[in-house]
């Protein structure tokens, strides 16, 4: 074994060493490269992976990750015992998810390379070489490798292998908008620029990824020379679960990029047309058996469901004899039966997508990618806030001068641990003589601006005097201070970045009123856009976390700024927690909602609704 391949036990580096961060592309030829290897359940072909990755190690800085995520066979007992002889490092996994997994292999990786490695995944020799030849342009932020199958696979695994193949046999060129996790070499310095794997989402975690990257100015490649024996998983139900999931984590996927419902370089448009064509004749099936029971007209959509089909067998006899005429495996004439089976499993992903959203349930990794154990709620490592966190009330204030003392006196005396910030968003009854006398910080607005300039502007106050959190409170006291607790506790337990207080938590006869179906509509547009559960669209009741300060300090929406700052979050991936609290009633006045200002709000939520899921996200916050 070459003296570089050796386990570090003590501390790391990490990404922001300068002894390991170096921005010139040169600098990649022998610099140190890490392996990340994550594990779960991979006791049949992890010895051999190990095994192909070591054979990689060329004489530069090198080092392996091995991250187990709480397997049920003797994954760990085994890589104990393997580590015994091949130095590698051992990390124990929180428990979350694959995404999780491989983000806590990068952040502990000491090299400025991050080689990607699957548990079934065998790297052929001179892997590492080649694809590290392609990360010599500092352009270049990931580089995928070439899949192949095991000589001795199944049908089922040559099936899966031999459409991989010639979907990546047809891209055009090396550059590609996808690379997949498992064989691939990225670039430290850019993924840390993007926020690393969404741990949210468990197949399309990549996908996911690989945009964001692109997003960011940087190439992806495909490189056909850098091969690796892939391990799919074998029979018939290994195939059909593993498609299921691939179907669902897809459905994660276009939620949070619904520019990508058409696909991408690798899963083009004539595969993701498959299931939408399998579920509409399926619809069509079974409208024809019902009306075949009612003793009704049942031939025509019979026939508008078998010539969907047709046309679904069809494309894939012709997708088969071409993949057969490249490659030359016999196995490619087995596509049409088996991908309608593919289908089929995407369409009950589909279904089950649909029936969970509707019910409010979130999406967690394990729903895509199947687990043996509860995933945890994400812990946002990188972004929490320290034991003793600097808390910033801020108190958006237009023509409140008869509230504003009882409300910050309240403040001061249930929650003296906050710093009190007072934004007047162009006041004219008086607020402008009031606020000198409040014993609090305030800025003032000569003209109204709207109560998302104000909210941001106290968001930025925060960002540059350095607090952890920062509270929203509206100053007419419909807020209660009891519920602050509530509001801090998620992000303080590193479960959300933002906790909106929720008035409609449960049935309360503000719901049943006209406002309460328009906030219904509203929060089930904004569910299934986010992909999370909303009900109470128009909260203003909040708290931010660290990230979330450095991001709306630049970027809070304007105006009548609640349900847009939702799909605006959602966008840019911060985790977002509902919790219950009180409704109350304004201490006095009256609202300065006008119905000139409701109608030119929904406006601008209905524009934000059009607009804000095809912005480009903020790849880079101040922090």
């Amino acid at each position: 074994m070459p003296s570089s391949f050796k386990s570090t036990s003590a501390g790391h580096a990490g990404s922001k060493d300068p002894a390991y961060v170096h921005e010139d592309p040169a600098y990649v030829r022998g610099v140190g490269v890490s392996f990340v290897v994550p594990v779960h359940n991979g006791a049949e072909f992890i010895e051999d992976t190990l095994r192909a990755v070591r054979e990689q190690a060329d004489g530069r800085p090198f080092e392996v990750i091995v991250v187990e995520d709480h397997s049920t066979d003797n994954s760990w007992a085994l890589l104990e015992s393997l580590g015994r002889d091949w130095p590698f490092r051992l990390l124990a996994a929180e428990q979350r998810g694959v995404a999780a997994a491989l983000n806590q292999g990068i952040r502990a990786a000491r090299y400025p390379v991050v080689c990607q490695i699957d548990q079934d995944v065998i790297l052929e020799p001179g892997w590492m070489v080649r694809v590290l030849a392609d990360l010599d342009d500092g352009g270049v932020a990931a580089v995928q490798g070439y899949y192949v199958p095991p000589a001795d696979a199944s049908a089922w695994v040559r099936v899966m292998a031999l459409d991989l193949q010639d979907r990546y046999r047809r891209i055009r060129g090396r550059d590609t908008d996808h690379v997949c996790t498992g064989n691939v070499a990225y670039r430290v310095t850019a993924l840390h620029q993007v926020g690393l794997f969404d741990e949210r989402l468990g197949y399309g975690s990549d996908n996911d990824l690989s945009y964001r990257l692109r997003a960011a100015g940087y190439r992806l490649l495909l490189n056909r020379e850098a091969r690796s024996v892939h391990r799919w998983r074998d029979g018939l139900f290994g195939y059909l679960s593993q498609q299921y999931g691939f179907g669902y984590g897809r459905l994660d996927l276009v939620s949070k990029h619904p520019r990508r419902w058409s696909g991408d370089t690798v899963s083009p448009f004539s595969m993701m047309a498959h299931p939408l064509v399998m579920a509409l004749a399926l619809v069509f099936g079974a409208a024809a058996a019902a009306i075949a029971m009612a003793r009704g007209p049942w031939v025509r959509p019979a026939l508008v469901a078998v010539g969907l089909v047709g046309v679904l067998f069809l494309e894939r006899v012709v997708a088969g004899a071409r993949a057969w005429l490249a490659l030359r495996d016999a196995a490619a004439f087995w596509f049409p039966l088996v991908h309608l089976l593919r289908d089929l499993a995407w369409v009950a992903a589909m279904t089950t997508w649909a029936f969970r959203r509707v019910l409010g349930h979130p999406s967690v990794p394990s729903h895509s990618m199947s687990a043996r154990q509860p995933v945890r709620p994400a812990r946002l490592d990188g972004w929490l806030v320290p034991a003793s966190p600097r808390i910033l009330g801020v108190l958006p204030a237009h023509n409140e001068v008869l509230n504003l003392p009882a409300v910050i006196s309240e403040l001061k005396r249930e929650r003296p641990d906050l710093h009190l910030l007072v934004v007047d968003d162009g006041s004219t009854d008086g607020t402008e003589r009031l606020l000198a006398d409040l014993g609090v910080a305030w800025l003032r607005w000569p003209h109204r601006r709207g109560i998302g300039a104000a909210i941001r502007a106290g968001l930025l106050y925060a960002s540059r005097l350095g607090f952890d959190i920062v509270v929203r409170v509206d100053a007419d006291g419909q807020h209660g201070v009891s519920d602050i607790d509530a509001l801090l506790r998620p992000i303080n337990e590193g479960r959300a970045e933002v906790v909106l207080g929720t008035r409609y938590a449960k049935t309360s006869p503000a719901r049943r009123r006209v406002v309460g179906i328009v906030q219904r509509g509203l929060a089930g547009c904004l569910s299934v856009m986010t992909g999370g559960r909303v009900t109470d669209p128009t909260s203003g009741f909040c708290a931010f976390g660290p990230r979330a300060i450095a991001l709306l300090a630049e970027h809070h929406p304007d105006g009548y700024p609640e349900p847009e700052l939702r799909l605006f979050l959602s966008r840019n991936s911060i985790v977002v927690a509902e919790v219950p609290v009180a409704d109350r009633a304004r201490l006095s006045g009256r609202t300065s909602l006008t119905w000139s200002r409701i109608l030119g709000a929904g406006a601008r939520v209905v524009l934000a609704i059009l607009v804000v899921p095809f912005r480009p996200t903020v790849t880079k916050v101040r922090d």
